[in-house]
């Protein structure tokens, strides 16, 4: 009797690692499919200009709502997903052309560099930790929500010092971000298809805005060295 529970005891186990090992290896390929609609909305916005920028920040909006309002309609869901990116990516392009006028290029490939080296560790410490990291969610959402008060803050005092603080300040919060979100992934047993696409654009979010805040790093670094 007791060796019978012991292997369906097992069984059980495996079943529910196998199930995560399938939500990790969706949400996984959701990402990488979304960066590339990102990348061609880049593309596209560098070319647009200006219009491509606010267009997009508009489109990404609308697309985001409505994603997670008919996150369970199918196809729709990963249609608005995609569509998401896309438009995401007309505004990145658009920002990183701003740099690239300005000389600041190279601030581009540093910040990318470093977005998949930081990703990538955080994303390892997140998955293979024995730490349950669902304490921080709370704190992080309020260091968000004081980051956003700095942001707007930012809109009306321009200093170079509190841009620098909100950038390292960002770049750490979203770092934090990626570690609590695919730790959340890697321990989910199994999600529908809708909560996939969510998990997957939440960890799209930390990364693009990993990203923005350091290449807003590395820029002010190469201006202030010129």
């Amino acid at each position: 009797m007791g060796k019978m529970y012991d292997r369906n005891y097992r069984d059980a186990t495996q079943m529910r690692v196998g199930a995560g090992s399938t939500v990790m290896s969706q949400v996984l390929g959701l990402l990488g499919f979304s960066f590339v609609f990102t990348a061609l909305g880049g593309l596209i916005g560098i070319n647009v200009g200006p219009a491509g920028y606010s267009l997009g920040l508009i489109a990404s909006l609308v697309f985001l709502v409505a994603l997670m309002l008919l996150k369970d309609h199918a196809p729709l869901n990963l249609t608005l997903m995609y569509a998401f990116a896309t438009a995401d990516g007309l505004v990145l392009g658009g920002i990183l052309e701003d740099y690239v006028q300005a000389g600041l290029g190279g601030a581009i490939v540093d910040a990318a560099g470093t977005t998949a080296v930081v990703t990538l560790v955080a994303s390892v410490y997140g998955i293979t930790t024995k730490c349950d990291l669902r304490g921080l969610s709370g704190i992080l959402t309020i260091g968000l929500l004081a980051l956003l008060g700095a942001l707007i803050v930012g809109l009306f005092v321009q200093m170079t010092a509190l841009q620098l603080v909100v950038a390292v300040v960002g770049a750490l919060l979203f770092t934090a971000f990626i570690t609590v979100d695919m730790q959340r992934v890697a321990r989910t047993p199994a999600a529908s298809g809708g909560d996939a696409i969510l998990m997957a654009v939440s960890v799209y979010l930390d990364i693009v805005n990993l990203f923005l805040y350091l290449l807003q790093l590395f820029g002010m670094g190469r201006r202030s060295r010129g």
